[in-house]
């Protein structure tokens, strides 16, 4: 018993007991202390005969390279030229059909402006033939619409016969007289404006004649309004030249129209015919007259292709 108690007391102490370490200049290369010790380095020596082969092989490698090398340049170089040329074919292909496109397009310029002529010189004759269906027509505005539609005939025939003292009822005669829907511009209160056609052509040209008269309607007609009737293209195509109308009115220039729309004026015993209004717009300015600048022509041309390509 006392021997096994000595031996443990002594275990005991031998693990509490300090233990002496080794230092890192002591420890084992590969006991994890330090860097790892290397060999010392061997001197190599080589003789002029390995140099020559080394020399020799070496060259051998840079030639093969280079041959390589001068092969793949020309392989690829010969396929950029071979592209580059496909491009150009194709580019010089391109350029003939866009050629051939835009001279298609001049041409087809041509005809288009040559029928846009013509189907004016139709709608011109169109237009001419309404308005002379209209031509007895007269369009009267301001009459009043306490006037019943049973006597608008009546109140139209007392308004002719003051504008024509001594016309006869048979000579006025009116085939038919209404009130027309009034525009969606036209002021909420104003009155419907009234249209009727005249039995004869005469007396329509003697009202409107009558008409240019200052002063003419006094204070009982002062509030009407009287004007011929004409087609929807007519008055567009004149409603084009109001400008020009507006510029000859204010300097006092007499002038009429004429068919196809166009004015003839007479100046200083001068007759001048304004065939378009750039045409009016171009007379008026040489005789010193201004008018408003947004006057633009009635037909507008198609425009035309350059081949911009071709030029280098």
């Amino acid at each position: 018993m006392a021997t096994a108690k000595t031996k443990k007391t002594a275990g005991k102490q031998e693990f509490f007991t300090p233990r002496p370490t080794k230092r890192r200049e002591d420890a084992d290369p590969q006991d994890g202390g330090g860097s790892t010790l290397l060999p010392p380095v061997k001197t190599i020596t080589y003789s002029e005969a390995d140099l020559a082969t080394f020399t020799l092989r070496m060259e051998t490698l840079f030639k093969d390279f280079s041959e390589t090398l001068t092969t793949r340049l020309d392989t690829v170089s010969a396929d950029i030229r071979k592209d580059i040329q496909d491009i150009g074919e194709r580019t010089s292909h391109l350029e003939g059909k866009m050629s051939e496109m835009a001279t298609a397009h001049n041409d087809m310029a041509g005809v288009v402006e040559t029928l846009e002529a013509k189907l004016q010189q139709c709608l011109n004759k169109v237009a001419d033939l309404e308005d002379r269906s209209r031509r007895n027509n007269l369009n009267i505005r301001g009459v009043p619409e306490s006037i019943h539609p049973r006597d608008l005939g009546t109140y139209v025939a007392d308004f002719f016969s003051f504008l024509l003292p001594g016309v006869t009822p048979e000579t006025i005669l009116m085939d038919r007289i209404h009130r027309l829907p009034k525009p969606p511009s036209a002021p909420q209160k104003a009155p419907r404006d009234v249209i009727l056609k005249l039995h004869y052509y005469k007396p329509r040209e003697d009202i409107l004649r009558a008409l240019r008269k200052p002063d003419v309607l006094g204070s009982q007609y002062g509030h009407l309004a009287v004007y011929p009737d004409f087609s929807k293209a007519t008055l567009q195509q004149r409603r084009l030249f109001r400008p020009i109308t507006t510029t000859l009115r204010s300097a006092g220039i007499l002038y009429r129209w004429g068919f196809p729309t166009k004015l003839v004026v007479l100046r200083d015993g001068t007759t001048t015919v304004f065939n378009s209004t750039e045409e009016g717009r171009t007379t008026l300015e040489s005789w010193g007259l201004q008018i408003e600048p947004d006057v633009q022509e009635r037909l507008s041309q198609v425009p035309k292709l350059l081949p911009e390509w071709r030029v280098r």
